[in-house]
């Protein structure tokens, strides 16, 4: 059970680190695509510390000091995926933002007497008068 916990950790660590490199570079579509299976790799740890807690299994000697190295490892991981993930989505809103703001329509600075700005008046027919 230590060593499925172990592994589990390892291999969600790994996930972090691919991911925070990802958010780091603002590469969205890449983090995207490792998000599912880093969902699946906590699930895995988490079942896994559950399963070792449930059977009582404690760590001793070199495990223990693996175990407290990999925690400390993930915790750090984790609190930088946070960050980078927020900083990715302040970004995301920003370019969303700006994108907006260019699409929506502007009022004309210049209208024919007697329109509303952003209102265009049909041109009137001009008067003229011929005689044979």
């Amino acid at each position: 059970m230590l060593q499925a916990l172990i592994a589990a950790g390892v291999r969600l660590s790994d996930l972090l680190v691919a991911e925070n490199r990802a958010l780091t570079e603002l590469d969205l579509a890449t983090a995207a695509m490792i998000a599912p299976e880093k969902r699946r790799a906590v699930e895995a740890f988490t079942a896994a510390e559950a399963a070792m807690r449930k059977a009582g299994g404690r760590a001793e000697g070199g495990d223990r000091d693996a175990l407290t190295e990999l925690s400390s490892r993930l915790t750090d991981l984790a609190a930088a995926n946070r960050r980078m993930l927020e900083r990715a989505l302040s970004a995301q809103d920003a370019v969303v933002r700006t994108l907006t703001a260019a699409a929506t329509p502007k009022p004309a600075l210049y209208a024919p007497a007697g329109t509303s700005p952003g209102h265009s008046a049909p041109p009137r027919p001009m008067g003229f008068a011929a005689s044979a």
